[in-house]
């Protein structure tokens, strides 16, 4: 069975034998983290300023990303809240659609959201295999599953 596809960003269009789900770089997610952490620990920012031992706009530019995550700074957050340095970043990381050559079809937020288009997917796949027919056409620039 042929599957006929265009990706997410209309630059390639093709065919492939097989759909698979990938995997992408873990991405550092230190300021939203930072601030769940603080406000789960009802701390505004000048009092966990003073605990941590730096300046309050070093916690303000820390959250909104404007400064690096610098390791000084993460191992404060680190003894403070009792985490593991994998706490600041994004783990959930099978969120690719690929094409049988590893070609990135299509990218989702979430690997929960990535699981349910793919076996939607396959279901439809299976059915068409089913039904005698040799192709399955998948436009990933406008993929509209429910």
């Amino acid at each position: 069975m042929e599957i006929i596809f265009k990706e997410e960003n209309d630059k390639l269009f093709g065919s492939t034998k097989i759909l698979g789900i990938g995997k992408r770089p873990p991405k550092l997610i230190y300021g939203q983290k930072a601030k769940e952490l603080r406000e789960k620990a009802k701390l505004d920012i000048e009092s966990l300023a003073k605990e941590l031992d730096v300046r309050g706009n070093v916690i303000r530019k820390l959250e909104s990303q404007e400064i690096q995550f610098d390791e000084k700074l993460c191992n404060k957050y680190i003894d403070k809240f009792n985490i593991t340095k994998d706490y600041f970043f994004d783990l959930d990381l099978e969120t690719l659609i690929l094409n049988g050559d590893g070609h990135l079809l299509k990218s989702f937020d979430t690997s929960e959201e990535c699981s349910k288009v793919y076996d939607k997917l396959m279901n439809d796949y299976f059915k068409s295999i089913e039904k005698g027919k040799d192709r399955i056409i998948i436009d990933f620039s406008n993929l509209d599953i429910k």
